[in-house]
């Protein structure tokens, strides 16, 4: 089995960030932004095994990330990244409803 190295880029770390707050502000609970945002990041470090066996996508809505790009779902988010190497990359954590067609 290969372990890969996962990193969140500036984007993606600002995605999770503004999620996070939309359900504090708009929901006004702290706590149900806190666990979605803990299982959120379990999901990303899971990628660490398993993101190889994610398909890499042929739709446009997500080759814009790159030209390997895969997807992975939590709820109702899309979790865009891309291997190189050993390194997996988020790109995105953008949520399902914005990316057409997947």
């Amino acid at each position: 089995m290969k372990i890969y190295n996962v990193l969140l880029t500036e984007t993606a770390d600002n995605d999770i960030s503004d999620l996070f707050d939309f359900i504090v502000n708009v929901y006004k609970s702290y706590n149900t932004a806190h666990k979605f945002k803990d299982g959120l990041l379990k999901e990303i470090k899971s990628l660490k095994y398993s993101a190889g066996s994610y398909q890499i996508s042929t739709r446009k809505s997500l080759l814009r990330f790159g030209y390997n790009s895969r997807k992975v779902i939590f709820k109702s988010m899309t979790i865009v990244y891309t291997i190189h190497g050993n390194d997996v990359y988020i790109r995105r954590v953008i949520p399902s409803s914005t990316i057409t067609g997947i």
